[in-house]
């Protein structure tokens, strides 16, 4: 063989190897990163990630223990808590509603469900959510069967008063609180003040509901209007 072939030759094999350990190198690289991701994700999967305004709202719901809550969370820690909001969702049911027998039972069903889905290992979402869906339409009048029906598109398909009527009913005192209450939020907060609806309520009336509620309906008719 030549000098030149010779060259040729250790040239080609050069390449050749080149060319397969790029190939081994690529095809690594991408069971690795498909391996990482799989670790990412059953990671992430053991975590919740809880917001501020979750911190807040699970605060109100269940007290101070739910402070510094929000962050990352293992999945243990948010079973807990869902178990204790399921809980909590069953005894304000029963303390709150006072109703037909036939309704009790739905309730409790879809309460249990909820229960039972909370325990569960996987934690599925679904099995979570739709129980909640159930407990809100049947506080709503009922949940309404629609499964022969093509499409659900007139307007009456959301009227619940089929079997009940929800009507929110408030005495003076109630109200009173009402009116306090809104005073803290936006767009009611910019008529008044919480400190001086309650200095008023507390002085000038010494804490008579249906006085102060007149008092108020004077004083802001259009603000009385809105909340009422």
């Amino acid at each position: 063989m030549s000098i030149n072939a010779l060259h040729r030759t250790q040239i080609t094999l050069r390449f050749i190897c080149a060319r397969e350990l790029s190939r081994y190198v690529m095809k690594n690289n991408a069971k690795n990163m498909k391996s990482s991701s799989a670790t990412r994700k059953s990671s992430s999967q053991q975590h919740v990630d809880i917001s501020i305004w979750a911190e807040v709202f699970l605060m109100r719901l269940l007290g101070r223990p739910m402070l510094y809550i929000h962050g990352s969370r293992n999945i243990k820690t948010w079973k807990r808590i869902l178990l204790r909001l399921a809980s909590a969702i069953d005894k304000a049911i029963k303390m709150n509603v006072e109703t037909d027998g036939f309704h009790v039972l739905r309730l409790e069903n879809f309460s249990k469900q909820l229960k039972k889905a909370c325990q569960r290992k996987d934690l599925s979402q679904p099995e979570i959510v739709l129980p909640l869906v159930g407990i809100i339409f049947e506080l709503l009048g009922g949940t309404p069967d629609y499964s022969e029906r093509p499409r659900i598109n007139r307007k009456h398909d959301y009227e619940l008063f089929g079997l009940r009527t929800l009507e929110y009913r408030q005495t003076p005192y109630q109200k009173m609180r009402t009116i306090l209450e809104a005073s803290r939020q936006r767009p009611f907060y910019d008529y008044h003040r919480y400190d001086d609806l309650f200095e008023v309520y507390v002085s000038k009336f010494n804490g008579k509901s249906d006085e102060f509620i007149q008092w108020y309906k004077k004083e802001y008719p259009e603000v009385y209007l809105q909340l009422f």
